[in-house]
């Protein structure tokens, strides 16, 4: 889970504001599912399966319902980088 309005940089997550219902995904490159949530307070930690990913671009797609009943996807791309 992150904190909102922290300055770290160790869990991705999209901005939300007046979200009401959430899908945040991240795939590799192959097309895989490695992360998924409907919890808008939890982000990416950049771990599948207890292990750390290795540096790679990452593909991110989220869907959220805003509260005045828009719906909206987008996504994009993060890129993991080693410590």
């Amino acid at each position: 889970y992150y904190i909102p309005g922290s300055l770290d940089n160790d869990i991705f997550f999209p901005y939300t504001s007046g979200v009401i219902e959430y899908k945040f995904q991240i795939f590799d490159r192959w097309g895989e599912l490695i992360f998924e949530t409907e919890d808008i307070k939890q982000g990416w930690d950049g771990y599948y399966r207890g292990m750390l990913c290795k540096q790679d671009v990452y593909v991110w797609k989220a869907r959220a319902t805003f509260a005045n009943g828009t719906s909206v996807t987008k996504a994009g791309d993060v890129t993991l980088l080693a410590r």
